[in-house]
Parts: structure tokens; C-alpha cells; sequence
């Protein structure tokens, strides 16, 4: 008869070979060295857990971000803040990132980031892990595949414009999309072999710097209206900076606050 145990590892076998994610959120709690704290990010009073109160002027603020910055994190916010600084570095450059990984969890598809700038698409697998650790074949598969799955997505777009078959084949060639794995460790041989011979994949070591400029300065397109966003904003990850002239990220409050923006704590 199945032990308790062997049908506990059955059940994880069928759901990381089955659900999308299953396999990333099982690898952050083997790669934890401490006890993965699912709900960090979910507190009901961030700026209170930071400095032990509500924060009534900018001071308090910048004292709970900097509190934010230094404190332990688990595995599972350090591969958050590495999605984040790999957004900020394409933003920089001029690409429109959607945070697919933090904003839709399980639902992202292995795409933590869609990076796009003008025709060229880059799907984006972010991996903050330990020099212990080995990126593998699968993980190499995994992310050409969501790639793949992707450009599968911007042909059926393009079909529903109700273009010809031939001006969609045409749309599609001028349409540059590449699957990037990003990480902090390196591949193992058999993966790096497979890069080597995968169309349009590549891999990038991408170190974590954890005092990039975090607050996001956005102006609303609706009302023109100015706010700045801190890393525990609910919204935080939804906010894209760039699309509108006068948009930045910023290191202090008072930067923010001397630029006319103000934070209204979501």
C-alpha cells in the first residue's frame, strides 16, 4: 500500500509536470536555507511591520524603505526584487515591461517578464539563485517553449485585425522575438549545449543589485495626476514607468516629493 509520504511526492511529480509555476515555486523552497515566509509581501501594514508604526510624514517613509532594503529576505522576495531590477534595467532602455511573474504568480506561462521595444519581444525567465546551483536542460526547455507559446499568441493577434494570411506571415518576419534566461549562477554543460543549438534563446549572468532606484514616479494618463509608488504598494508591480513624458524612478521620497509627487499608500 502507498505510504502517506509517497503519495504526497506523487501528487508534487503530477503537479510540477502538469501546472505552470508549480516546478519555479518548488525550486524556491528546495534553494531556501531558511524557512520560506510565503506572506512577507502580504502584510497587512507594511510600513508599520518596517518601523513599528504608520508612517505620517515622508521621513518615516524613506526610514521604512531603507528598512526594506536592508532586511533579510526570503528566497521568494529575493526573486522578486531580481524580477524588479531586471524590469528597472530594460525600462531604462526603453522597453515597456509587464511583471508577468510577480503579478500573475502560478498563471505567468515562465514568462517573469515580457520586455518589448518597437518589434522586438523578449520573453524573460529570471532565476536569483545561489552559486551552488545549476540551471538545467528543463529550465532551458521550459522558457523556449513559453517563447514559442508566445509568438503562437502574437499571430492569433495579428489574424484578429482581419489582415490577409500573406500581410500576417509578413507582420510575423518583421516581428523579432527571443527567449532570455537571466540568472546569478551558471548553466550546467548539457544546458549550455542546448543553448548553443535553440533558435532565437539566450542566457545572461545578471547579478542582484539591491539599491537600484525603487520608488516609481507615474503620472496617470487619465487626469494627468502625480504619485509615487513604494515596492510594498499593492499596484506597485501594475505601474508602468515610461509611457508617459515626465516618468521616473527615483531613490528618496524627497526626490519624488520635489518633483510633485505625492504617495497615497496603494
Amino acid at each position: 500500500m502507498m505510504s502517506e509520504l509517497e503519495r504526497l511526492r506523487s501528487a508534487l511529480r503530477f503537479l510540477t509536470s502538469h501546472v505552470p509555476g508549480v516546478s519555479e515555486l518548488t525550486e524556491l523552497i528546495e534553494n531556501d536555507e531558511a524557512t520560506l515566509n510565503l506572506e512577507t509581501n502580504h502584510a497587512s501594514n507594511p510600513v508599520q511591520e518596517l518601523i513599528g508604526h504608520s508612517a505620517t510624514n515622508s521621513a518615516q517613509l524613506q526610514e521604512a524603505l531603507d528598512k526594506y532594503k536592508k532586511r533579510n529576505h526570503s528566497n521568494l522576495e529575493i526573486g522578486r526584487f531580481y524580477e524588479r531590477y531586471l524590469g528597472y534595467l530594460f525600462e531604462q532602455k526603453g522597453y515597456q515591461v509587464a511583471y508577468k511573474g510577480i503579478v500573475e504568480g502560478l498563471e505567468d506561462l515562465g514568462r517573469d517578464l515580457i520586455c518589448r521595444k518597437e518589434n522586438e519581444h523578449l520573453i524573460v525567465q529570471a532565476k536569483c539563485w545561489s552559486q551552488r546551483s545549476e540551471i538545467h536542460v528543463k529550465h532551458i526547455y521550459q522558457l523556449h517553449s513559453s517563447m514559442l507559446h508566445y509568438r503562437f499568441e502574437l499571430r492569433e493577434a495579428l489574424k484578429t485585425t482581419g489582415a490577409k494570411q500573406s500581410v500576417v506571415r509578413e507582420r510575423m518576419k518583421e516581428q523579432d522575438v527571443k527567449a532570455v534566461l537571466y540568472s546569478t549562477t551558471s548553466l550546467s554543460d548539457m544546458a549550455s549545449e542546448v543553448v548553443k543549438h535553440l533558435n532565437n534563446t539566450e542566457y545572461r549572468i545578471e547579478r542582484l543589485n539591491k539599491d537600484y532606484p525603487m520608488v516609481k514616479c507615474n503620472i496617470s494618463k487619465k487626469d494627468g495626476s502625480k504619485r509615487f509608488h513604494l515596492p510594498w504598494d499593492p499596484q506597485y508591480d501594475s505601474i508602468v514607468i515610461g509611457n508617459v513624458s515626465g516618468e521616473f524612478y527615483c531613490d528618496t521620497i524627497a526626490e519624488a516629493e520635489s518633483a510633485g509627487f505625492l504617495w497615497t499608500g496603494n
